[in-house]
């Protein structure tokens, strides 16, 4: 996968990073049962679709965590050539024709407006829980694996930053109450963001604290 690497936190992760806005994916994979997710489709189909050969193993399921045009531009061609479901918050499917249109793509892509605040997904044995956290996006999601640790934040939390909130849809009192939720959770907890390098809940504490002040 080029510069970036799999990953042990109890479910094997492969990080993909590209384009101008350096945007990341993620690959979620069971080897034990050979099934994978992938949380975002920013980054060029074939590197997506060479890693899953190299790996042996079936996409089920692309996890997004919102729709702007950075996170989704693949999204048609992966899911075309693995049969994957694309799923997004509602709030997120409804937005989605404006924000591809950003990336001068033209035409919304087919996304289910499948998550819900709660929804659990299964990628083999593993288990995702998705966390609605609206404010960069009204459709924000993050993605939980509780058992491993890991917390997929797309673009509500960064190494050091959060999203922003002046696009269309943001908006601020709803980022500040995502990151009170996210608080909640072990200090433990790996971020694995959207945009740069992983972090982790607790590194992160003070800084998201002084932004609820």
């Amino acid at each position: 996968m080029g510069e970036d690497s799999l990953s042990e936190y109890g479910a094997l992760v492969g990080r993909i990073c590209c384009g101008p806005l350096r945007s990341v994916c993620y690959l979620v994979v069971d080897l034990r049962e050979g099934e994978a997710a992938l949380v975002d489709a920013g980054c060029p189909a074939g590197e997506v679709l060479g890693a899953l050969g190299e790996l042996g193993v079936e996409l089920r399921l692309v996890l997004l965590t919102h729709t702007h045009f950075d996170h989704v531009a693949s999204v048609g061609e992966i899911c075309g050539s693995t049969g994957a479901r694309a799923v997004a918050h509602p709030a997120d499917v409804e937005m989605l024709p404006r924000y591809w249109d950003w990336g001068g793509k033209g035409n919304a892509l087919d996304v289910e407006p499948a998550v819900e605040d709660g929804s659990e997904f299964s990628v083999g044995r593993l288990r995702v829980r998705a966390l609605h956290t609206p404010g960069h996006t009204p459709g924000s999601v993050c993605y939980f694996l509780e058992a491993e640790g890991l917390l997929f934040t797309g673009d509500t939390v960064f190494a050091g930053a959060v999203g922003r909130t002046d696009f269309a849809g943001g908006d601020k009192t709803r980022m500040k109450e995502s990151l009170r939720r996210l608080l909640t959770l072990p200090d433990e907890t790996v971020i694995l963001p959207g945009h740069g390098p992983e972090t982790t809940l607790g590194g992160e504490r003070r800084y998201l604290e002084s932004l609820l002040r």
